[in-house]
């Protein structure tokens, strides 16, 4: 009987311990990852409000420092340019998957944008670091 009800409050003890996450300081944190391959980079701001991630944003730039926006490859041609315009309205998709996941780990690739997405979540990851 003393080892079942050992095992039980061992078994308590593991769930209450995995279910304790990053407690963050409130406040605005910023972070920043480049693509040491194609030289693009990634600028994340990060609001924490109550121990929560409240609100994100980010920027995204090409590798000539350009804002990735409706003009991002415009000047590759038809095709390349509807898959880059794909990968901007993918890349827009972070910061609320993020803020609606309320965690790093749960923020999946989006379809068009699988590549900016290590970008984003290294971005936000030293954002959150400043956070913890």
């Amino acid at each position: 009987m003393k080892k079942i009800f050992t095992y039980f409050v061992m078994v308590a003890l593991v769930a209450v311990l995995a279910s304790c996450g990053v407690n963050y300081k409130d406040g605005t944190y910023k972070g920043v990852s480049t693509d040491e391959e194609n030289g693009s980079s990634m600028e994340v701001e990060i609001t924490i409000k109550d121990g929560e991630i409240s609100a994100c944003t980010l920027v995204a730039y090409d590798d000539k420092g350009d804002v990735k926006d409706e003009n991002y490859g415009k000047d590759a041609g038809d095709a390349l340019y509807k898959k880059a315009q794909r990968a901007v309205d993918g890349i827009k998709q972070y910061p609320d998957l993020l803020v609606e996941a309320g965690n790093l780990e749960d923020v999946d690739a989006v379809a068009g944008a699988t590549v900016s997405c290590k970008q984003f979540k290294l971005a936000a990851k030293a954002a959150l670091k400043e956070a913890e």
